[in-house]
């Protein structure tokens, strides 16, 4: 795993009890957990959510994520893993192109944290 997707997962297990939300909810708890204060309206690339919920599922925790029309990532709880189609996956992915992600980049820069060359 990237650091960018454990801290994902670490976002994802700070989110507690929460059976329902969107990916902006995680954004929002990812910075905080990561210590990043710039970049709000950053969003988290699919393929790095879906690396980070498969270490969550060897744990018991399992989330389906569903792709909204909007291209907005919907994660609930679930008893098992939901296939996403190619389609939506596709369509998803021209999307974040458009879009701000958070990267590795973003975690080297947290302050307290020496940048690394």
């Amino acid at each position: 795993m990237t650091p960018i997707q454990k801290e994902i997962e670490k976002a994802l297990r700070a989110m507690g009890e929460k059976s329902k939300f969107t990916d902006a909810i995680l954004a929002k708890k990812f910075r905080e957990t990561a210590g990043i204060d710039g970049k709000k309206k950053a969003v988290i690339a699919l393929a790095d959510l879906l690396a980070a919920l498969e270490v969550l599922e060897e744990d018991g925790k399992i989330y389906a994520v569903t792709i909204t029309s909007a291209n907005d990532l919907l994660i609930e709880k679930s008893d098992h893993v939901k296939d996403i189609p190619l389609e939506q996956k596709q369509r998803r992915q021209r999307h974040e192109k458009s879009q701000s992600l958070f990267t590795n980049a973003d975690l080297k820069s947290k302050p307290g944290k020496k940048k690394v060359l």
